[in-house]
């Protein structure tokens, strides 16, 4: 029998069965209350299950967090971006090789959000781009405005010309901006962070590349060559 108690220490519950019964996944247990028409069980195993996820994702966010910001206070920010480059060149290609048009990578940002269960998501639409607005984003927004981050002192093109930026909001810089447009011309995305916790994440999506302002170039060190 399931059993959920709330642990205050966790800010939340947490599944407290017989230790056999603790292997079956969460989602194998909605599927049984809801075959069982436990409607009201399958609810609350879905909340449960949601929780259990983000904390996962909170934690590995986290320990990247500690990581990044570890690099730059003890070798240099310099070796922020070769970190940053060096994990995310790879998945950047990766990206580009198999989301070539600007809807699929839309699609595919709002299911990574939704994945990281970002806040109050909001999507606009003009004759020139897309625009989404996390308060805050699931994965670097969410960590800042959980607790301390470690900030860049200076401003780089990876942290879009900016000081005070996280070290691990970079990765979207990197990954999104920079590499793409290194490889193909022009970014997957551009991403608008914050000025502080709690501000909300902006990402734009152009519907064509010719359409993205010179200055989306510049702040990351680059130049506009799709006219």
């Amino acid at each position: 029998m399931v059993k959920l108690e709330r642990i205050e220490a966790l800010n939340r519950k947490l599944r407290r069965e017989a230790m056999p019964e603790l292997t079956v996944s969460t989602w194998e247990l909605v599927r049984g209350a809801i075959k069982q028409g436990k409607m009201s069980e399958a609810l609350e195993l879905i909340d449960y299950g949601c929780s259990e996820s983000m904390a996962l994702s909170v934690g590995m966010g986290g320990v990247m967090e500690s990581l990044i910001t570890y690099i730059a206070e003890h070798f240099g920010e310099e070796e922020v971006e070769k970190a940053w480059r060096e994990m995310l060149a790879p998945r950047a290609r990766k990206w580009l090789e198999t989301t070539p048009g600007v809807v699929e990578t839309l699609q595919r940002e709002l299911e990574s959000q939704r994945a990281l269960y970002a806040d109050k998501i909001t999507l606009t639409e003009d004759n020139e781009k897309w625009m989404l607005s996390y308060h805050p984003c699931g994965s670097g927004g969410r960590l800042w405005m959980m607790g301390k981050m470690g900030l860049t002192k200076k401003s780089h093109p990876w942290s879009w010309s900016r000081k005070g930026v996280p070290y691990y909001c970079a990765h979207c810089a990197v990954g999104k901006e920079i590499i793409p447009i290194e490889l193909r011309g022009y970014p997957i995305r551009i991403h608008v962070p914050g000025e502080k916790p709690g501000d909300p994440c902006v990402q734009f999506f152009y519907k064509k590349p010719e359409l993205i302002p010179e200055e989306y170039f510049a702040r990351v060190g680059k130049a506009k060559t799709i006219k």
